[in-house]
């Protein structure tokens, strides 16, 4: 069964003390080299996006803002752009199924948002999608984070949050499951 590593939107302009312990944590996992395909994706945010029209969020609107974090950008070989909250697209969609990828191991920045709508997103579209909680985190804080994980727990199942750091031991035990 083929897998990989979704890694969300771990950009400048995320980076808060909310969400700095994760380039570090996300590095760890990454030197591992237990992943055959990782992915790593980009939040652009448009001059005419729904961000800026509805919320006034002017964020991940520079260059460095939408960089990937200096710790972890030598690892982003495959990067996806995206102008949304998902990373569940066309483009994301044919590497999955061009790679015959079954399940999805998510992690990054924000829980509450982007971590979340893609693993919805690919749950609907019958990707098995599990959460690595210890390398995501909200920029809103832990309150925003635990509510996220509350939701995705009844979302896509309780089963599908990992709650521990991943080895290669952790990952065979969650390759194994159905």
């Amino acid at each position: 069964m083929n897998f990989c590593l979704f890694i969300i939107d771990i950009q400048n302009g995320f980076i808060t003390p909310n969400t700095s312990h994760i380039p570090q944590r996300v590095k760890s996992l990454l030197e591992q080299n237990i992943f055959e395909h990782v992915i790593f994706t980009r939040f652009i945010n448009t001059p005419n996006s729904p961000y800026i029209k509805y919320l006034n969020w002017q964020n991940l609107t520079s260059p460095f803002e939408q960089k990937i974090v200096n710790t972890i950008e030598p690892f982003a070989q495959v990067v996806f752009d995206k102008t949304i909250y998902t990373a569940c697209n066309t483009e994301t969609l044919n590497f999955i199924n061009k790679n015959n990828i079954q399940k999805v191991f998510i992690c990054g920045l924000d829980t509450d948002s982007c971590v979340l709508k893609t693993a919805i997103d690919f749950f609907e579209n019958n990707i098995n999608p599990y959460i690595l909680k210890y390398y995501s985190a909200s920029t809103g804080g832990d309150k925003i984070h635990q509510a996220g994980l509350l939701v995705l727990s009844q979302m896509i199942g309780v089963n599908n949050i990992v709650t521990e750091p991943l080895d290669r031991q952790n990952l065979n035990k969650y390759l194994q499951l159905v």
